[in-house]
């Protein structure tokens, strides 16, 4: 089995960006199917919203990190009809971004599976107020440690689409192991080893 576990080699936090810059990448993704000119297009996005001043990366990793959000955006319209169209849906959320990473968290670890289980312990964290939402939306959710439990998840409990949250690099990797599977994919905003964030508003208007 696969592992899609490869993060990024540095760390980065664009929660600080204005919704604008999100606008910006939705655009960019769309003009990229046609032109395919991600590097320039990714640069000037880059510049725009003084990535570099405001991350702390320098000009090339910002450029990489832009290109993959890109790129990401472009695939999710790409799937967006044949993910529409199914009914068995699951949700894949990264276990870093829980509030505790102690035994503060209830979340009870299933080994069949490999994942936890929300244990809806503290309204302010991020896996809750996500795992309610899919929830909500007739979503099965897995709160997983890595990339790597997807096909084994997928396969045993027959999922038709997937949305999974993860660092940009993983998702691009998940989308290609994944291939034709109708997916949704969700990019973290800030990466690490914990307390990880993802915008919820971009994760509802996934769980179509």
């Amino acid at each position: 089995m696969p592992s899609f576990m490869m993060p990024y080699s540095f760390n980065f936090d664009l929660s600080s960006l204005p919704k604008s810059f999100f606008s910006e990448i939705i655009r960019a993704s769309y003009k990229a199917r046609i032109h395919r000119k991600l590097t320039s297009t990714a640069r000037r996005i880059v510049k725009l919203f003084k990535l570099e001043e405001i991350t702390g990366l320098d000009l090339e990793k910002a450029i990489s990190l832009v290109e993959d959000l890109i790129e990401i955006f472009m695939l999710n319209e790409m799937n967006r009809g044949r993910f529409e169209g199914v009914r068995r849906k699951a949700l894949f959320l990264p276990h870093c971004s829980r509030k505790y990473m102690d035994s503060r968290c209830r979340a009870e670890f299933r080994e069949d599976l490999s994942t936890y289980v929300c244990g809806k312990c503290s309204d302010d964290c991020l896996i809750r107020r996500a795992s309610e939402l899919a929830e909500e939306r007739g979503y099965d959710v897995y709160v997983v440690p890595g990339g790597s439990c997807l096909p084994k998840i997928i396969e045993k409990m027959n999922y038709e689409a997937v949305v999974g949250v993860a660092c940009g690099m993983e998702l691009l990797l998940a989308y290609r192991y994944l291939k034709d599977f109708p997916a949704q994919g969700v990019p973290l905003m800030r990466n690490g080893c914990s307390r990880t964030i993802f915008d919820l508003e971009s994760l509802e208007n996934s769980l179509l």
